[in-house]
């Protein structure tokens, strides 16, 4: 994965941003490399923040890893394949709102914020969204750069389920970013993040995506060449992450970590798990620690960042071909 393009994506999703403008539609290349910037709040209402029409569950983040982890029938290590495949599609249903969370190897539905503004962003539903979008491609066209940035004009997203008039849920997204900078790499990097409210299950929500801007578009779905997501749920001691690179080395990189412990696979009592799937290879490649510091330590967060998460016993940081592998099915048209 590239470093920058995580640097980048990271102090997005914290930082508010600089810049600022009247946040009123329109913008010309005029505007361009300046300090206009069109985002204004927004506010939405939907019936159901479930996504189960084929056509648009087609579309959720973690359809590629679900079907990349599938084992090839009938190869050396199908049975532990299958074990890791099934609990990939359960634990990643307790962040995505996946359903059903086991006895499957695809969803029928989903419910998350993360795959919902994408859908809204991608379907053109949102009038200031489609303003932003047709900024950033007018200045790609200029050659300039361009920014459309929530946080940067102290503008808000609030999306609203609402079912016999009352509002049933609520998403609230304080960023929504695309940063243009054509003396960087030439890349559109786009930055969301949602925040839960007080009792939420899931209390944080992120992703980055990177664009090429030769083939970045004012209208539909702009393919990726890049994604890092983070999921914070349980009073922040649940996680779940996922790096996809459909570039190169056209792998994705799934991992689990927890305060707790909890079962993979083969494995009892971790509290990290990491698949790496490579697609071309067809292999999918599994990594699991367990926080092995003394007395309490483990439950200090300052202690157990410098003495496990940082270092070379924690999952996550496994140095490729250490793990253990097995074939996985060929998945084609990854999204």
């Amino acid at each position: 994965m590239n470093k920058t393009f995580l640097a980048l994506t990271t102090s997005l999703a914290v930082l508010a941003g600089c810049g600022g403008g009247d946040g009123s539609d329109g913008g010309s290349t005029a505007d361009c490399g300046s300090q206009y910037n069109p985002a204004t709040s927004v506010q939405a209402s939907f019936s159901s923040f479930d996504v189960s029409e084929p056509e648009r569950l087609d579309r959720h983040m973690f359809l590629d890893v679900i079907a990349g982890v599938q084992p090839e029938p009938g190869s050396a290590n199908e049975t532990y394949g299958r074990m890791v495949a099934d609990d990939v599609f359960g634990q990643t249903a307790h962040f995505n709102g996946g359903q059903p969370t086991s006895g499957a190897t695809a969803y029928t539905s989903v419910r998350n914020p993360l795959d919902l503004i994408n859908l809204v962003i991608g379907e053109g539903t949102i009038d200031n969204f489609n303003v932003g979008r047709r900024y950033i491609s007018t200045c790609i066209d200029a050659g300039n750069a361009a920014q459309y940035s929530t946080s940067a004009n102290d503008r808000n997203i609030l999306f609203q389920e609402n079912q016999d008039g009352e509002v049933t849920d609520t998403y609230n997204y304080p960023v929504l970013t695309w940063v243009y900078s054509p003396d960087e790499a030439n890349k559109v990097i786009r930055v969301v993040r949602y925040q839960g409210r007080s009792g939420d299950s899931l209390i944080t929500a992120a992703v980055g995506v990177q664009f090429d801007d030769l083939a970045f578009t004012a209208v539909g779905f702009n393919p990726p060449e890049l994604l890092t997501a983070s999921f914070t749920a349980d009073n922040s001691e649940e996680r779940l992450g996922l790096q996809q690179d459909f570039l190169g080395p056209d792998r994705d990189e799934w991992i689990r970590s927890s305060d707790n412990t909890f079962d993979f696979a083969d494995q009892t009592g971790v509290d990290c798990a990491r698949v790496v799937i490579d697609y071309a290879q067809q292999q999918a490649e599994v990594f699991t620690s367990t926080c092995s510091l003394s007395g309490s330590d483990c439950d200090d967060p300052a202690k157990r960042q410098t003495g496990y998460t940082r270092t070379n016993d924690y999952c996550g940081n496994f140095e490729d071909g250490t793990g253990t592998s097995y074939a996985t099915q060929a998945v084609s048209g990854r999204q």
